[in-house]
């Protein structure tokens, strides 16, 4: 199935089974407005984000065909549901305010579930559309690096690399560096070998929609390949584009031809 078509069918199946309780929450909140919301700390405020989601929910999602009728692109939907996410989070010291354990207000308890709610469902759309049709173990392979769990993809990866037979397998960095790019790149991975910057060329960069993944293989010392990494700064060109950035450095061990292990860490912008 067409990766648009799944979040578009997911999209419309998860509003369907809400949007009744969303509309009767959103009326009853805007009939009693003056004696309700309004009376909460920063009521106006709280308002104005019940009517901004409800406005994004009605005009923006809640529709059977999103591509290219409501957005022009899929990568302007993803964009969208980013975007939206963030929002969301930025209502939570709203939401927060108001919170007074068994005091609290109805109407934040049903903010704050619509919120939760909305912010899980745009984070299982991002991974919807980033998670291609592929048969295990390779889907997991690729959905592990998705939700950053590295100590899974390489034990997957090991067991891949275990599989091409050994005379394949010569005991040199760039022949174990090449095997890696064939295999993610035949599975479907956005993989950029020996990308080029300012002062040195990256082992592999793989990219997804939210995560960019920087690889450099050593035969060795995965200490030695991350030290590598930011010692020449290789993250410095993928600032710009706003995404959580990965620094994954590999080992490979000589005697079993395969990866020994790895060190990763994240930047924070």
């Amino acid at each position: 199935m067409d990766k648009v078509i799944r979040l578009e069918k997911y999209i419309n199946a998860f509003f369907l089974t809400r949007w009744d309780n969303y509309q009767k929450f959103y009326r009853e909140v805007n009939e009693n407005r003056r004696n309700g919301i309004y009376n909460l700390k920063k009521g106006n405020e709280l308002m104005d984000m019940l009517n901004n989601i409800h406005a994004n929910l009605e005009e923006r999602l809640f529709f059977k065909k999103l591509v290219p009728q409501i957005f022009a692109t899929p990568d302007n939907l993803i964009w969208f549901l980013k975007a939206f996410k963030e929002h969301l989070h930025e209502y939570q010291p709203l939401l927060d305010l108001n919170t007074n354990g068994e005091k609290t207000s109805y109407i934040i308890h049903e903010l704050q579930s619509m919120k939760i709610e909305l912010v899980e469902l745009m984070d299982y759309l991002i991974i919807l559309y980033d998670k291609e049709d592929i048969l295990i173990p390779y889907q997991e392979l690729r959905h592990s690096l998705i939700t950053k769990d590295l100590k899974e993809f390489f034990k997957n990866l090991n067991s891949i690399l275990a599989s091409v037979s050994y005379p394949m397998l010569k005991a040199r960095e760039g022949y174990l560096h090449s095997n890696i790019h064939l295999i993610l790149k035949l599975l479907g991975f956005d993989i950029i070998s020996e990308e080029s910057t300012n002062i040195g060329r990256i082992d592999a960069v793989i990219r997804f929609s939210e995560i960019i993944y920087i690889f450099e293989f050593k035969l060795g010392s995965s200490l030695e390949a991350i030290t590598q990494i930011k010692k020449k700064k290789y993250y410095e060109k993928f600032i710009i584009e706003k995404k959580e950035i990965y620094l994954v450095g590999v080992g490979f061990n000589l005697i079993n031809r395969n990866i020994s292990d790895f060190k990763s860490d994240l930047i924070i912008m």
